[in-house]
């Protein structure tokens, strides 16, 4: 059987099934530096224009209020992941921290649409394919609250820091400090290039 047609039986859920395992697992601690970067992000859409300006004057304690300003990611929200081409659906949803799948979607608060290879390339942790490349062409992502979304975006993240660290920058390794610095950039990078492009897309659509 040739590669392509193998990857042509993983479906959508049991890619998705293999994620929340990993993440279930907490494999190499990666939702440890993942949460704070989308926490950051979220927060940082409470600061108004005027106030971003000046943020170089901050105080220490207008700092923390606006970092409390939202609850923690990924405690309470539900992901809904479809095919545009073989309609299925799979959802992930957190509860209270715990990570469950079911096999539809109801209510959820982020929606994230493509075609089964598209969404298949961008959780797939083998792939060398960027996840904000796919973003608002590929792959399209919609939510009600801002901050979801953000969460959501974060998400896709995921399986390209988990590609990353199983390369051998390991976390849980005797080198932890420089792993620290390697994990806590590359989800930095990732999820501000694909808050980026998201925010484009939108200003794209309402033109």
């Amino acid at each position: 059987m040739t590669e392509e047609k193998a990857e042509k039986l993983i479906t959508l859920e049991k890619r998705l099934q293999q994620i929340a395992k990993d993440i279930q697992n907490d494999r190499f601690m990666l939702m440890e530096y993942l949460g704070p970067v989308v926490d950051g992000c979220r927060a940082a859409f409470n600061v108004s224009i005027e106030r971003a300006k000046t943020l170089d004057h901050i105080s220490n304690s207008e700092f923390e209020s606006y970092m409390n300003s939202t609850d923690d990611s990924y405690k309470d929200i539900g992901f809904c992941f479809k095919t545009t081409d073989t309609d299925e659906e799979v959802s992930l949803v957190f509860s209270r921290g715990i990570l469950k799948l079911f096999d539809e979607c109801l209510e959820p608060n982020v929606i994230i649409e493509g075609t089964l290879d598209n969404l298949l390339a961008v959780l797939d942790t083998d792939s060398k394919i960027s996840p904000p490349d796919l973003l608002g062409t590929e792959i399209e992502i919609y939510g009600v609250d801002s901050l979801d979304v953000v969460q959501g975006l974060g998400l896709l993240c995921y399986p390209s820091l988990l590609r990353v660290a199983r390369s051998g920058i390991d976390p849980s390794s005797i080198l932890a400090e420089d792993a620290d610095t390697v994990i806590m950039a590359t989800a930095s990078d990732l999820v501000v290039k694909m808050i980026r492009k998201w925010i484009d897309v939108q200003l794209t659509t309402d033109d």
